[in-house]
């Protein structure tokens, strides 16, 4: 009885031509391949995505620097001066 499921396996190689035997072999170290590229390239940041994240994190500093004025302003002057000194950041 366990003879043969163990033939079977055995014989299998043989039985599939060498291209298909062949792919059956290296498609899991393809996928480990795969997978490790995948994993490699989302941990690494290029200089442009570096510059990016950069850039908005400016950005969103200087709108809460505008937010903070706009909340500590008195009047409506004040108020206008704290925009016009941002606005070119909105």
């Amino acid at each position: 009885m366990r003879a043969v499921p163990i033939l079977i396996l055995v014989s299998m190689p043989v039985a599939l031509s060498g291209c298909v035997a062949s792919k059956i072999v290296t498609a899991p170290f393809r996928v480990a391949g795969t997978v490790v590229e995948t994993a490699v390239d989302a941990t690494t940041q290029s200089q442009s995505e570096k510059e990016e994240d950069l850039g908005r994190k400016v950005l969103a500093d200087r709108k809460k620097q505008r937010d903070l004025c706009l909340d500590e302003a008195q009047n409506k002057q004040e108020r206008r001066n704290c925009k016009e000194a941002y606005e070119r950041y909105d």
